[in-house]
């Protein structure tokens, strides 16, 4: 009966994050002991303060991302600029 309560508060727990609070989705795999979560646009305090609740049952692990396009032109200015820091070098260097 412990095991069945415990199960309806986390039930109960996860439909809030879910409706209230910082978790956009929460996927289990079929193994059925692991999963991953996607997050609502939130601070990193409120995702933290979310994710607290789950705890010492739960831990999770953490991968922020940039969302598409977004990642790839920030790739695209890192790369533009490298490419002008190594040519800035050759010139240097061809002019010694």
């Amino acid at each position: 009966m412990q095991t069945v309560q415990q199960t309806e508060g986390f039930l109960g727990l996860m439909r809030h994050q879910l409706t209230d609070g910082a978790l956009k989705e929460v996927n289990v795999f079929l193994q059925g002991d692991r999963g991953y979560a996607i997050s609502k646009d939130v601070t990193q305090e409120m995702l933290y303060a979310d994710l607290q609740a789950w705890l010492p049952w739960v831990s999770f692990e953490v991968h922020q991302t940039i969302p598409f396009p977004k990642g790839i032109e920030v790739s695209l200015e890192v790369q533009k600029t490298l490419a002008k820091q190594m040519q800035m070098m050759q010139q240097k260097t061809s002019l010694q």
